[in-house]
């Protein structure tokens, strides 16, 4: 219970410096930074292995230092943006991100039946998460693997599930789906994570490097013969009308061709584009090329 308090106390203390001292709130951030970048060097190593690792043959090493630079930026926006989630209304949040107006976010809209929706650390995938239920009809259910912390867990189950996001742990991934197979549900899968289990991953070359792959989405999608789109989060510059992030849809397979698509590999395709476009917005601390030595050439 004091834990509890306490966690209570800290985050209505910060909804306060956000929302009545907004500057206190940026000194605050400007100073976590210096801390991560300067000082703890947080995954620096990490950081400049994978972007070496991946553009080591295309790019100088100015150049890497450069989105290096550019990355820790990011973290702290990722952090800010994800403050707001909690200190925020849903007014203010909803003007933060944009759907777009393209055909195939329309036609995602208008969809009569479920899909699964693949996403990726590409973006603030926190804050659009979150959001993601406010802009359609259908339920939106996500599968997360739950923080050992209990109290810590619960404490971040709500944030995440306050505007309509339903949250179940991954292990119960097809016994959810089971359960609503009757029902118009958005099923939201993160892939582009480390596999803890390497059994039947699929491996293709990503960012010229061996990489391993979940595949849960794949599977799903055609044992119960479901469409599959990307989510792709655009970053904006906030200056521009206070729009953190577009969304839009891309198709990756429909109802009637997903046996024929190699529905992994499309998406590390698009990822991939994604992250070339603008690297600094792809999550580099993150150790996802950590098994990559279980990779044997057939």
């Amino acid at each position: 219970m004091l834990k509890s308090f306490i966690i209570h106390i800290v985050l209505n203390f910060i909804k306060l410096i956000i929302n009545y001292t907004p500057f206190l709130f940026e000194i605050l951030l400007w100073k976590i930074k210096i801390l991560l970048k300067h000082i703890l060097k947080y995954r620096k190593k990490v950081i400049k292995s994978n972007l070496s690792n991946s553009f080591g043959k295309t790019l100088s090493i100015d150049e890497i230092e450069l989105i290096m630079n550019q990355y820790y930026d990011v973290l702290i926006r990722y952090f800010r943006e994800s403050m707001y989630i909690m200190a925020w209304s849903k007014e203010k949040l909803l003007n933060a991100i944009r759907p777009s107006n393209s055909v195939e976010w329309q036609k995602f809209t208008a969809l009569n039946t479920s899909c699964i929706v693949t996403a990726s650390h590409y973006g603030n995938w926190e804050m659009n998460m979150v959001l993601f239920p406010t802009l359609i009809k259908a339920r939106v259910v996500a599968f997360y693997k739950p923080i050992s912390n209990k109290l810590i867990d619960s404490v971040m189950h709500n944030i995440r599930s306050k505007y309509g996001l339903e949250l179940y742990p991954i292990e119960q991934t097809a016994r959810i789906m089971t359960k609503l197979k009757h029902e118009q549900v958005m099923y939201i899968f993160i892939g582009d994570q480390t596999p803890v289990n390497m059994n039947g991953v699929y491996w293709n070359t990503f960012l010229n490097q061996k990489t391993p792959w979940l595949n849960g989405a794949e599977k799903l999608a055609k044992k119960y013969n479901l469409p599959v789109v990307y989510l792709k989060q655009i970053p904006e510059s906030v200056k521009q009308e206070n729009v953190f992030y577009t969304l839009n849809i891309i198709p990756i397979s429909d109802d009637k061709d997903i046996e024929e698509v190699n529905i992994t590999e499309k998406y590390a395709t698009i990822l991939e584009e994604e992250i070339k476009s603008n690297p600094p917005y792809w999550l580099w601390s993150h150790k996802r090329w950590k098994r990559a030595h279980f990779f044997k050439e057939e």
